[in-house]
């Protein structure tokens, strides 16, 4: 098998000793392994060998691994970067991203994150350099695909030696297909596309498949291929059918040109593709009250989840969720702008709050990995659950990390309480609200106010109808339904447990 060449950059020799034999471990036969102790040293290697895959700590001597992600985008070098640093700080995120880098890892090094990591970005080297010629192959496969498909009449310098390679013309016979890839891990990603592209090769021998050539990539979250056909079509198209025969029986989600298209017809052919996966995203129920919504109502309800949930506020971000769903579900916007929008949502979740930037980066190739349920769920009501779910276990994550977390909880159980203490809230409710269990979150909430829960919003309550009486002519009836009870009786039991004083006394006093 073909090898690639990984260079790890680190300062610590015991972290770069560990790292370089953790990879060689991990992808023997697929990795070669270089390393060095600063990013200098990592800049001539990176000037004088092929490197596929570079590993950078972030602070070393000499030259840092921003500087060396800086060299790396000047002199044009295209390796996939991975930066590690143990600093959890949005500015240097945002600044190695910007420098192309395709993650950024905090240390101590998750190694089952890293090796999912490394998979992807290995299956996307392998792609662009082609399955089958092998590491020299002069064509980028990756950069082919994605040229012909979104801007085909861009000639480029590759796309061009590639058509004279193989004689191609703008009417010659092509077959685009797409194939939906749903995983979760990277690492299984890596493996179906691997699995994907020689049960592909391998229907086409059966068959006796004549074809100039076939480009396989990556694409919108599907295994992409377009087949160049040499002769005999019609067998093609039915060894095609064989081949989707098979991925049914696995599961997969496919679609093919029901013919051959002509070169120039590849990009309509593979937006009709797309079109076909997406007409099944939207599958929410059909609801005629957000007929009168707009787009600027899914961008206001997804600010307001963004804030919300700033807050450690579920309540309200559940809320914005389900109206920014909704509306979307209504509006039906192209499927990679509801993505766009979700991905935004959580970048500026980090930005509003940096103590989300360690955990939402730990659920990374994790079965509450967001940003993969964003991009793979294929419907919205799937992603809508997993979505919710996800968070929950986000802000858990958070809140037991505070330094504070008692006093965080009970801040944030006063505050629920004191925004909804006007309507039906139970134990129950808190509880939920602040993720404890609502025996316990009893016990604690007394140990640490003073009052049961009950107490609390009761003196709340009649906090809020004291001012009421003061400064309003409403009835005592009136008051009693503002500050959250039903029953006039209740509440004047209530007022007078808390303040020795019938509301209407009160009324009349100095």
């Amino acid at each position: 098998m073909t090898s690639y060449y990984i260079l790890i950059a680190d300062d610590d020799p015991d972290i770069l000793e560990g790292l370089t034999h953790a990879v060689e471990k991990e992808f023997e036969n697929k990795l070669n392994v270089l390393s060095c102790k600063n990013g200098s040293i990592a800049a001539d290697i990176l000037k004088c060998n092929t490197i596929d895959i570079l590993i950078t700590d972030i602070k070393m001597p000499v030259m840092n691994g921003i500087e060396l992600l800086g060299f790396v985008k000047q002199h044009h070098i295209t390796c996939k970067s991975v930066v590690l640093s143990s600093y959890d700080d949005f500015n240097l995120v945002r600044d190695v991203l910007r420098l192309g880098a395709a993650d950024y890892l905090l240390k101590p090094v998750d190694f089952p994150v890293l090796y999912q990591l490394l998979y992807r970005l290995l299956a996307q080297v392998m792609s662009e350099h082609g399955s089958c010629a092998g590491r020299n192959y002069p064509i980028n496969m990756q950069q082919l695909l994605e040229s012909y498909l979104q801007n085909p009449l861009h000639k480029t310098a590759h796309m061009l030696a590639f058509e004279e390679k193989y004689s191609l013309t703008r009417d010659s016979a092509c077959i685009v297909g797409c194939i939906k890839l749903d995983a979760v891990y990277s690492g299984k990603l890596f493996q179906l596309q691997e699995g994907l592209r020689e049960d592909l090769y391998h229907c086409l021998n059966q068959f006796h498949i004549q074809y100039r050539n076939i480009i396989t990539g990556e694409m919108a979250s599907c295994f992409v291929f377009m087949l160049f056909p040499d002769t005999d079509i019609p067998r093609c198209l039915d060894c095609l059918h064989s081949y989707g025969e098979n991925l049914a029986d696995q599961g997969y989600k496919f679609k093919f040109s029901k013919q051959y298209l002509t070169f120039c017809q590849c990009s309509d052919g593979f937006k009709d593709c797309l079109t076909w996966f997406e007409s099944g995203y939207y599958d929410l129920p059909y609801n005629h009250a957000y007929e009168s919504y707009t787009a600027e109502d899914i961008s206001a309800y997804i600010h307001q989840a963004t804030n919300s949930l700033g807050v450690y506020d579920m309540k309200n971000t559940l809320h914005s969720l389900r109206l920014f769903f909704a509306v979307s579900n209504h509006l039906k916007p192209p499927v990679r702008e509801t993505k766009k929008t979700l991905n935004n949502f959580i970048y500026g979740l980090i930005r509003q709050n940096p103590k989300y930037i360690e955990p939402v980066s730990g659920l990374k190739f994790s079965e509450h990995d967001l940003f993969s349920q964003i991009e793979n769920a294929p419907s919205l009501s799937i992603l809508e659950k997993e979505l919710y779910c996800s968070l929950n276990h986000l802000v858990e994550t958070v809140l037991r990390s505070l330094p504070n977390k008692e006093g965080c909880i009970i801040e944030k159980a006063k505050s629920y309480i004191e925004k909804n203490y006007n309507e039906c809230i139970s134990l129950e409710d808190v509880a939920a609200h602040v993720y404890m269990n609502k025996s316990y979150f009893s016990s604690f909430f007394k140990s640490k106010v003073g009052l049961t829960y009950r107490d609390y919003l009761r003196n709340y309550r009649i906090k809020k109808s004291i001012g009421l009486i003061a400064g309003s002519n409403m009835k005592i009836y009136e008051i009693a339904q503002a500050v959250g009870y039903n029953d006039s009786a209740h509440f004047i039991r209530a007022f007078k447990e808390v303040t020795g004083k019938s509301p209407g006394d009160y009324k009349v006093s100095p």
